[in-house]
């Protein structure tokens, strides 16, 4: 018969063993159970309830030999100096104003405007300490008080006798009266607030650091005074409080946590079940397969292994040999009282040989290894589902070790290890393994960058891990169900930032033109940059892995879903959920007080990058050939809707360029043609400002008709140029570019701006001190010892503010300026300048007493806006005001322009801005080799088509933008490497607008600077035949 439903049986049969050399065989029991098993093993087979036995009795000497004096969980008294329950939490009864709270209890965000509470315990004597982990770096009191300490919408604590706190944001220590106390915190600092009631002292630890006994007269054996752990906490600041559930990340010598951890014995039996699993894995592993294999008999083991990947557990296997031992059925289900139903297993292909210590003395079959791992594995979960705390303490750093064995690849050893994981635990594996996957982010988190750890730290240990969990079917199934699903995945995006005594851990040396400083080593700080930048990326890695494997992962809501009606067609990637859930919770970010609940802005950014990554082949292929998802852009559906549906949107709040999207519907509505996609593809620039780039060949509207009459060409050039990541959908793409655009405008401008802000911070601070330095050697008699106390002050001054601009500049152009970041943000930026570009010269639906353009191009003849060329230019090459309602002369363009939000002209902004100051912030500007030569061309050409189309739009209503442009189209703000292969006289072009328009509407002093510059060496003469502004020869 078949062994289809025989489990066990058939993985315990002697047939199965055949070959074993018995010799050997209890060596390898007591290597792996450290204990004599000599006598659990005849020439037949294992002797499972004896080696059951076996394992208990050495457990219990475990038990016996260390005498427990820890108090277990259930045992918290008043004798020990403590009052309150066992399990501690926030004593939502204490709280003053509103507080959000996560399913534990343990994280809080103030939703008023100064919200206080306690915990439920409180301790008069003895040494005791908490957590605190800071999520957001804000004002916030943390400390101890007594129960008569009074909460209000101004006070907490700290600001009534009896009750200690401090404070970070301002470096306050708080006693009814503030004092200068530690130092500044950041997003994912752990304060360790330490109180010592016998010696009456208050110390507070920032990682694991002390910054010193804060107050050393705490009173004490008094009636009434038995403190209370309490927060205070500003509008929508964010803490994370452990007082003990979990084990301290800094826990200080000494001090016991106010929630007992499990007894000392029931710890050390789980670290030994955790090793005697962790030695069976190793030996298994040690034969160079992947993991246990599936498979029907006499399929090759090549095949085996490489279906093993797609099998969810070991449970599912069914092998087609036939077993001659039905009997064994019956006597599986009660085998040694490991609790498996006769089901439970399926036979597997036999292991190779043992590694060291037994290379080669003996084979064990893929049955002797599940039946030997549920020996420990059985007990192991009884104590990780009583005892939560052991996930952290005992199994973590088991699963962390086997990751690390095999960096950067997930190990064989950890591949092996889910496997019998998820055989043997049955249903208890989900919530122990989402326990892990919540303990992975909360690292992630809190990790910084240590140099002493590199390149594996900030976070990257605990990443890794992550990733190579979700690689596993049904983790990453329970992961995206799970009901905290988006705030385990936000944690593990999230980077934590160095404060500046971090920064000055981490750039020891700095240096800038003109430093004169004795310790500045240029070359030091290159080589420190070049530590941090490795680091980064290893990090960068694994988060975009994550998102792949987000990308690849079905969504399928369990309260919605039916299986009926369900198609896989129709189904989104759980990528999909999490960003949309990403946009709803962050579309608050630019109002002027921010709402409660927003994201921490490293997970703006690097979803952001992982994004912008993901549609680099997209966006190179619109850009290069018009084809791929992004050839033809939906606008009008994504940005361009204004009903009730559209008002949910986030992309609804965007800031437009023709004013509010509500008075747009109502003023300038949009046609039924305007409302298809646009065509985008190459686009040749104007050879004067105002008029249409020449896009005679195709089509504004990626009509259907045009669809059909390319439909062989287009499907062969899109199969050359065009390839899609693995599991990216064609109608997701447009989806994703929006929502990358939404978060840049919401977080990653910020940074680009505060970039520039810091580039001319530092230049200016320089030029100061370099004033200084020589003021103070032209000091009376030439001795700079005698030049004036306030000189010398006013030097460091200005000195350690460069060097703490420095160093945070420095950082930053690391993190946003790395050469891979460049080329992607260089073919995002030519696909934006040519969609705007398109969408800016695009007829309208119909004239004013002319045919629509609409049926025009689609019985494919050309219309009048693009087979005749428009009106010239009035004014020197500048155009007149385009969009509806001008005068007759004036042309009619289509209001879709109006509705493109702004922030598709800001990215354009910004990186041309970034490329001006290439030289000074050491920018790596993608060259025709990196980011291709199509794009090398192409990205200019589209700059200056954009630049030609915008200047003098009327369309363009935000007066942000219009400044933006006038700067951008000025000389000294456009970069020379990217004008290369654009014809000076369009060069020219612009900058004449940008001066025509600087004088009319900056003033005259705009105007003289601009004059200047137009004589600086750029040709404007209307007859230049020169190819490129270098080698212009017509002045």
């Amino acid at each position: 018969m078949g062994v289809e439903g025989a489990g066990l049986a058939y993985l315990v049969s002697s047939t199965s063993r055949a070959g074993m050399d018995h010799a050997s065989l209890p060596s390898v029991l007591s290597y792996v159970y450290e204990t004599a098993l000599e006598h659990v093993c005849d020439d037949e087979d294992i002797d499972y309830p004896q080696l059951v036995t076996g394992v208990q009795q050495h457990v219990t000497g475990i038990r016996s030999a260390d005498s427990d004096k820890t108090s277990s969980s259930s045992g918290a008294t008043a004798s020990n100096g403590r009052l309150g329950p066992a399990v501690v939490a926030v004593d939502r009864a204490s709280v003053c104003g509103s507080f959000s709270y996560s399913s534990d209890n343990l994280t809080i965000e103030s939703l008023g405007n100064f919200s206080s509470c306690r915990a439920n315990v409180a301790v008069y004597t003895g040494k005791w300490m908490y957590e605190c982990t800071v999520l957001t770096p804000g004002i916030q009191q943390i400390g101890w008080a007594t129960i008569h300490c009074p909460f209000t919408a101004e006070e907490g604590v700290g600001d009534a006798p009896d009750s200690y706190a401090v404070d970070g944001k301002r470096m306050r220590k708080w006693s009814v009266k503030p004092q200068p106390y530690g130092e500044p915190w950041v997003q994912g600092d752990v304060m360790g607030c330490c109180l010592d009631l016998d010696a009456g002292t208050l110390t507070f630890y920032r990682n694991g650091q002390s910054l010193g006994t804060a107050y050393d007269r705490v009173r004490t054996m008094q009636p009434s005074l038995a403190y209370f752990p309490a927060v205070s906490l500003s509008h929508t600041e964010r803490c994370m409080l452990n007082f003990g559930a979990k084990p301290f990340m800094y826990p200080v010598v000494g001090y016991q946590p106010l929630q007992s951890p499990p007894s000392t014995a029931v710890s050390q039996e789980a670290a030994y079940y955790c090793s005697c699993f962790t030695r069976l894995c190793l030996i298994a592993a040690a034969d160079g397969q992947d993991g246990l294999v599936f498979g029907q008999a006499g399929a090759s083991t090549a095949a085996a292994r490489a279906n093993s990947t797609k099998v969810d557990d070991l449970a599912v296997g069914v092998a087609a040999t036939d077993q001659p031992q039905p009997q064994a059925v019956t006597a599986a289900g009660a085998l040694g009282g490991l609790g498996y139903s006769a089901s439970g297993c399926s036979p597997r292909t036999p292991a190779a040989a043992l590694g060291p210590p037994f290379s080669g003395s003996v084979s064990l079959s893929s049955a002797d290894i599940v039946l030997l791992a549920a020996v420990v594995l059985e007990p192991l979960q009884q104590l990780l589902v009583s005892h939560p705390y052991l996930i952290h303490s005992a199994l973590l750093p088991v699963l962390g070790d086997a990751q690390r064995e095999n960096e950067p690849q997930t190990s064989r050893q950890l591949q092996l290890m889910m496997q019998l994981l998820v055989l043997v635990w049955h249903q208890e594996f989900n919530s122990i393994m989402f326990t892990v996957l919540e303990a992975l982010a909360y690292r992630c988190q809190i990790s910084p960058l240590l140099v002493q750890d590199f390149p594996y730290t900030a976070g990257y240990p605990h990443l890794a891990l992550a990733v190579s969990l979700l690689q596993h079917p049904r983790i990453m199934r329970l992961f995206v169900l799970h009901p905290d699903f988006m705030s385990v995945l936000e944690g593990l995006l999230t980077r934590k930032s160095p404060s500046p005594k971090d920064l000055q851990t981490l750039l020891p040396h700095v240096w800038w033109k003109g430093c004169k400083d004795e310790t500045a080593s240029e070359e030091r700080l290159r080589a420190s940059i070049s530590i941090i930048t490795t680091t980064l990326a290893k990090v960068e890695q694994r988060q975009y892995d994550m998102l792949e494997l987000l990308l690849a992962t079905p969504f399928h809501d369990p309260a919605t879903a039916t299986t009926s009606t369900r198609r896989d067609d129709d189904d989104d990637c759980a990528l999909l959920v999490f960003l949309r859930f990403l946009l709803q919770k962050n579309r608050g970010a630019l109002r002027d007080v921010p709402p409660p609940g927003l994201s921490e802005s490293t997970v703006l950014m690097t979803t952001f990058f992982g994004l912008l990554r993901l549609l680099q082949p997209a966006l190179q292929a619109a850009c290069e050939s018009g084809t791929g998802p992004l050839a033809a852009f939906p606008v009008a559906e994504l940005l361009a809707a204004a009903d009730a549906a559209a008002e949910a949107s986030p992309v609804f709040d965007a800031p437009r360029l023709g004013g509010v999207v509500s008075h747009l519907a109502r003023e300038n509505s949009l046609s039924d043609l305007e409302k298809q996609p646009i065509s985008v593809g190459p686009v040749q620039p104007p050879s004067r400002v105002g008029s249409t780039p020449d896009n005679s060949s195709s089509k504004p509207y990626a009509s259907t008709v045009q669809n059909q009459q390319g439909t062989q060409q287009g499907s062969r050039r899109q199969q050359q140029r065009y390839v899609a990541p693995p599991a990216l959908k064609d109608a997701w793409v447009p989806e994703l570019l929006n929502t990358c655009m939404l978060l840049y405008c919401w977080r990653v401008g910020f940074n680009y701006k505060m970039i520039h802000t810091l580039s001319s911070s530092v230049a200016s601070s320089s030029a100061t001190l370099e004033d200084l330095d020589r003021m103070i050697a032209n000091s009376p008699g030439g001795d700079p010892a005698r030049a004036g106390t306030w000189l010398i002050g006013t030097r460091k001054v200005y000195h350690d503010e460069l060097t703490r601009d420095v160093r945070l500049l420095t950082l930053l152009r690391v993190a946003f300026f790395s050469p891979g970041k460049q080329a992607a943000l260089c073919n995002l930026t030519t696909y934006l300048a040519t969609l705007v570009t398109t969408v800016s010269s695009i007829p309208p639906a119909a004239k004013p007493d002319t045919p629509a353009a609409g049926s025009e191009a689609a019985n494919g003849q050309p219309s009048a806006a693009e087979g005749q060329p428009q009106q010239q230019p009035q004014q020197d090459g500048l155009a007149s005001p385009s969009g509806n309602g001008g005068s007759s002369g004036e042309p009619h363009l289509s209001n879709l322009l109006r509705y493109l939000p702004v922030v598709y002209v800001e990215v354009i902004v910004d990186y041309l801005t970034a490329s001006r100051r290439c030289d000074e912030q050491s920018i790596v500007l993608p060259s025709a080799a990196a980011a291709g030569s199509d794009v090398a061309v192409q990205g200019p050409q589209a700059y200056v088509a954009w630049l030609c189309g915008s200047l003098n739009d009327r369309r363009i209503a935000n007066p942000d933008v219009q400044e933006s442009l006038l700067q951008v189209g000025h000389s000294r703000f456009l970069c020379r490497g990217f004008l290369r292969n654009v014809p000076c006289t369009q060069v020219g072009s612009i900058q004449k607008a940008a001066t025509f328009r600087s004088a009319c509407w900056l003033g005259n002093q705009t105007h003289k600077l601009a004059v200047r510059s137009l004589s600086g060496g750029t040709c404007c003469s209307s007859n230049c035949r020169c190819t490129s502004i270098h080698h212009c020869q017509c002045h």
